[in-house]
């Protein structure tokens, strides 16, 4: 059993990015996901000391390259991208986990008429 635990705390600092605020503040973020949509490539990471948020949110960066060829986070705001992707997030989780189709209850998501009728 403690075993199984130190793996879990060796796996999640695998998963941690450290990034810097326009203060120069650095922040640690858990990787949740990366996703490639439409030939660019995003990240779904949480801050380690959530703050303000919820444990369910999380925050949506594009990886971008410099001249060098060195990778940076780049935050995305558009809402109609992060929706896009979030949905993409869905249907990612739900084939990883043997599901057919995901349904988040809100019916915003999988667009089904019925949905209202499975929760």
């Amino acid at each position: 059993m403690a075993e199984d635990k130190e793996n879990e705390s060796m796996l999640a600092d695998e998963d941690i990015i450290v990034l810097q605020d326009e203060d120069g503040k650095e922040i640690e973020f858990v990787q949740i996901a990366t996703l490639d949509y439409k030939d660019e490539w995003y990240a779904f990471l949480q801050p380690t000391e959530l703050g303000d948020m919820e444990e369910d949110e999380m925050l949506l960066f594009k990886l971008e390259s410099d001249e060098n060829g060195d990778d940076y986070f780049v935050p995305v705001e558009d809402k109609e991208i992060t929706d896009a992707l979030y949905n993409e997030y869905l249907k990612e989780y739900a084939a990883q986990n043997g599901e057919e189709e995901f349904c988040d209850g809100a019916c915003s998501m999988c667009n089904k008429s019925d949905c209202g009728d499975r929760q």
